[in-house]
């Protein structure tokens, strides 16, 4: 009866290609369900696997030769209910059900209608459950037909990999309540303990066949009846399988397992069946033995050879399997829902583990993933990633970072998250459509969606392995330099708010804004020395504003420079950054004041005699490296374009823009705000310091500018330039209208403070801008106690690895900034390049003349 049953419905779905045709389908397969076919059908495969298992006991018991004889044909009944009806006609509904609304969206209420009686008749016939325990049952029996049992489990895989279709049908995160309702019941049936023991009986035959590891227990009988991957190809084209004898078992055990739950095998043994299929799809990569290492220190099999996967496994499917085992594991972690302090050393091993299979599926299976696969991409392992990312986040400031990395950090740290991400971004630069730049834009456009990128980064680049985070901090500045700053077409669009045309400077600007947002924050100084992580993270801040300003500055020049509509996001980023690195050019005198242990140490008073102005390098940060006068400029000369911006995003550009003129002029003309604070500092002219100082601070404190008195001006500035026999330097390249236009805007938007410093800066360029004229005494606002904290840029260079000689060097070539190998100048041997092309590079930029041969002569 059942079998006459499935064969009807064979020939009632087939034919199914119309919308009337499908329609009878539907309505045929509703009142099947509602007839209890499968209710009948679960009960008399029960009875017939329990009348079996008393046969062969009886015959075992008495040596009975006629029960013996009867044992083969009962099985065969058996198999045949297992093969034709249960497993058969559930794949057959659920095929149904998924591929009906591709075509013919307006069926989806009928649809849904269909899969809720499913889901209610395998509930309440549980025959699923029936199935999987005759086949485990009847695999260890000694009568079994092998053939058929072959053909049983591969017929019952693809009916559970449908179940899981289903489920992933209607659990998308747009449904409604009914579907997700309707995925929790179809999660229910799938965790059912034999479909879920079944089906991993059935994976790790799989993976005994191929990787020869543990069976974890599995009897030797039953994983040879079993269908190990091996020759069991036409048994799965037979039986209509998408994957091949090998990726099927395995991809659906690790799906499964994202259904049911942890008990049996529990959750330490379901988290080491899917790190195991994780580093065996990872391995097919490798080619060589060398993979099954990876496996075993992962917690996996620990057993190697990749060659016998490499012979099972189509390419196409490894990065797809990888990664389901990867969202699978996630699912048995601990350390994630578990309190930090209280977390293990076991979880965390355990979440290392996972970031390290990660890590290896990132390095070689994304690259094999195939374009057309619409189920699973590369931009959701990127998404996935984001989400575990998430969790790692401390909720400290930089100046507060606790001594040790909390354990998920340090769990991440270890599995190599850092350097995968530096291998991400190099990959995504040399291939921009490739499949890592899929996972990167995944990543970073969930993660932006959750919290600012600097959020993620500062935990790794604060606790990380100092060379490594240099590294990813030297890879950002090279994949900045190759970055296009503006789009197509952007000239011909008002500029939007925060709109990054390319995701490394979007990186870059979420980073920098970490100073100033924090800067802003902290009110008063930190009297407490900072912990090695926060000093840690300082220096790579400080390495970072070194690295990274000078190129962003000269994208943005160049933009602005040639009429194009530069990102309103990057000049947020950069324009408030330049009062900071005006402040440092004289925060010595903040150093010396302040007893705070850690100022002394982090700013790196003074590094060497030969360091400009003894200020660490700041101010040929500002002025040479990021250019800042011809900056302003072009910035200046982008006001038409500015002023299309919506007031809200346009005056903290218009202040940013002003006080950035008022700070670079002052430190430009040589008239620093801390000439007033050494005056005051001599006892022989406190009489003018004082004044001169106090006139400073009152106008800086009400926005206006203060003319300097001749004595003040007299003093010896620490700029180091004289008031008397000094060239007169050149005067500001702005134009004052411009600055006029900024005023105006300012004052339209209620700024009369930061007006006024902005018209007190057009009459001094009116009259000539020059060190002929008297310029306005500005006070630059004075470094707070995390710019006072960051290194000097002579000191913060030093984290960087081997740098290539060539200043315009964008080699992305490895996985790793920190892994280049550079070779020697020829010529003097003084220098090195990482590659010939850069080596001729800066042969023809200068180097040329500067090269002095091993002789001791030179070519100049």
């Amino acid at each position: 009866m059942a079998l006459c049953v499935f064969i009807i419905t064979k020939g009632v779905l087939c034919p199914a290609k119309t919308v009337a045709g499908r329609r009878l389908a539907c309505s045929f397969l509703l009142a099947l369900l509602r007839s209890k076919a499968l209710h009948a059908a679960s009960r008399q495969l029960a009875e017939m696997v329990d009348y079996v298992e008393a046969a062969a006991a009886d015959a075992t018991a008495a040596a009975d030769a006629t029960a013996a004889a009867a044992g083969p044909a009962a099985n065969h009944y058996v198999q045949l209910y297992a093969i034709s009806c249960l497993p058969a006609l559930v794949y057959d509904v659920i095929a149904f059900s998924i591929l009906t609304p591709q075509t013919y969206a307006g069926e989806v209420p009928q649809l849904r209608g269909l899969c809720a009686e499913l889901v209610a008749a395998l509930e309440d016939s549980r025959a699923l459950e029936h199935t999987a325990r005759a086949i485990i049952r009847q695999a260890c029996n000694p009568f079994s037909f092998r053939a058929s049992m072959s053909k049983v489990a591969v017929t019952a895989t693809i009916a559970y990999s449908s179940l899981c279709d289903l489920h992933d049908r209607w659990s998308i995160p747009r449904g409604g309540a009914d579907d997700k309702a309707l995925a929790a019941r179809l999660r229910a049936v799938a965790s059912g303990p034999c479909v879920q023991h079944a089906v991993r009986c059935f994976g790790l035959a799989t993976l005994c066949a191929v990787d020869g590891g543990s069976a974890y227990g599995l009897p030797g009988e039953l994983l040879a009846v079993l269908p190990s991957g091996r020759g069991s190809d036409s048994v799965w084209a037979t039986a209509g399988g998408v994957f091949g004898a090998a990726t099927g078992p395995l991809m659906t055990t690790v799906r499964m397992l994202q259904l049911g739950d942890p008990a049996p095998p529990g959750r330490r043994g379901a988290l080491a069946l899917a790190l195991r299929v994780g580093w065996l799809a990872v391995t097919q990569t490798a080619g060589q033995a060398d993979g099954g290492g990876g496996g075993g220190g992962s917690g996996a099999s620990g057993t190697g050879g990749a060659s016998p996967l490499a012979a099972v496994v189509p390419p196409r499917d490894v990065f797809r399997l990888a990664a389901e085992a990867l969202e699978a594991a996630w699912r048995y972690l601990s350390l994630p829902r578990a309190v930090a302090p209280a977390a293990s050393g076991a979880a965390v091993a355990e979440a290392a583990g996972w970031w390290r299979l990660a890590a290896a599926v990132v390095d070689r299976a994304v690259p094999c993933s195939a374009a057309d696969d619409k189920r699973l991409r590369p931009a959701w392992l990127g998404a996935r990633l984001a989400e575990a990312w998430r969790l790692l986040l401390p909720d400290c400031d930089v100046l507060c970072l606790p001594a040790e990395p909390p354990p998920t950090i340090a769990a991440a740290l270890d599995g190599g998250l850092l350097r995968c991400l530096e291998l991400l971004m190099r990959r995504a630069g040399r291939a921009p459509q490739g499949p890592e730049a899929a996972v990167l834009q995944g990543l970073l456009g969930r993660v932006r969606r959750f919290q600012s990128l600097r959020s993620y980064l500062a935990p790794l680049l604060a606790y990380g392995e100092p060379r490594q985070a240099a590294a990813l901090v030297a890879t950002l500045r090279k994949l900045l330099r190759m970055a296009d700053s503006r789009a197509p077409g952007a000239e011909d669009r008002a500029p939007t708010p925060n709109s990054d045309d390319d995701i490394f400077p979007a990186i870059v600007a979420d980073v920098l804004t970490t100073v100033e947002e924090q800067e802003a924050a902290h009110a008063a100084p930190a009297h407490e020395l900072p912990s090695p992580a926060s000093q840690q993270l300082l220096r790579l801040l400080s390495c970072a504003a070194c690295e990274w300003l000078p190129e962003l500055s000269q994208s943005l020049s160049q933009t602005l420079s040639s009429g194009g509509a530069a990102s309103p996001g990057r000049l947020s980023a950069l324009l408030p950054w330049l009062p900071l690195l005006a402040g440092r050019c004289g925060v010595q005198h903040y150093a010396g004041a302040d007893a705070s242990p850690h100022r002394g140490d982090a700013c790196g008073e003074a590094s060497g005699d030969g360091e400009a102005m003894g200020d660490g390098g700041w101010r040929a940060l500002l002025l040479a490296e990021v250019g800042a006068v011809p900056l302003l400029g072009a910035s200046l000369r982008a006001m038409p374009r500015l002023a299309e911006l919506p007031p809200e995003s346009r005056l903290p550009l218009l202040r940013s823009l002003v006080a950035a003129c008022c700070a670079v002029a002052a430190v430009a003309r040589g008239r620093h705000w801390n000439a007033a604070a050494a005056t005051a500092d001599r006892p022989e002219q406190q009489g003018t310091g004082d004044a001169a100082a106090a006139a400073v601070r009152q106008g800086f404190l009400e926005g206006t500018a203060v003319q300097a008195p001749a004595a003040a001006s007299a003093a010896a500035a620490p700029s180091g330039i004289a008031a008397a026999g000094t060239p007169a330097a050149p005067p500001l390249p702005w134009q004052p209208g411009l600055l006029r236009e900024a005023a105006t805007g300012l004052r339209s938007c209620g700024d009369q403070g930061m007006a006024a410093q902005a018209e007190a800066l057009v009459a001094y360029l009116e009259l000539g801008g020059d060190g002929a004229c008297e310029p306005p005494w500005y006070a630059p606002p004075p470094p707070g106690p995390l710019v006072s904290a960051l290194p000097p840029p002579n000191e913060a260079r030093r984290l960087l690895p081997g740098r290539c000689a060539n200043p315009s060097c964008a080699n992305l070539e490895g996985d790793s900034e920190a892994d280049l190998t550079l070779k020697a100048c020829a010529g003097c041997g003084a220098v090195g390049y990482c590659c010939r092309p850069c080596q001729t590079a800066h042969w023809r930029a200068g180097h040329k003349g500067a090269c002095v041969r091993p002789g001791g002569e030179g070519s100049r």
